[in-house]
């Protein structure tokens, strides 16, 4: 009975996490795109951007401890069970079937998927 509680206890655990990494998932998309919008010039800007990323970092933190992880993309052969292909195009670096290109970090926490990545696959 402990047992069967224990597993149930660690399965609603998990789900939670899940939960609360899909919602936080939209904040770190807005990270990445404003980072990439971003060109900070004056000293000023640099440190507004460098405060953004601390906080950034500590979200990424945060995951680790819940075991919220990246799924591998660029440079590992594609698998449909982690990776959403949005487009093939050809690679001279990259033989065909390998992903040469990510549009979004997926996400997984354990081994559950929490978001595929969504990647380029060279042809």
């Amino acid at each position: 009975m402990q047992e069967r509680m224990s597993k149930q206890g660690a399965a609603g655990t998990e789900t939670a996490t899940v939960e609360v990494a899909q919602k936080v998932l939209s904040v770190l998309d807005n990270y990445d795109r404003a980072f990439q919008a971003v060109d900070a010039v004056t000293n000023e800007e640099v440190e507004i951007v460098d405060a953004y990323k601390k906080t950034y970092d500590m979200i990424l933190d945060s995951f680790t401890e819940l075991n919220v992880t990246k799924v591998e993309t660029v440079g590992t052969e594609f698998d449909y069970e982690m990776h959403q292909a949005m487009m093939q195009m050809p690679s001279d670096e990259y033989e065909e079937g390998i992903v040469c290109q990510e549009f979004a970090m997926g996400w997984k926490c354990g081994e559950k998927l929490i978001r595929p990545a969504m990647v380029v696959v060279a042809a």
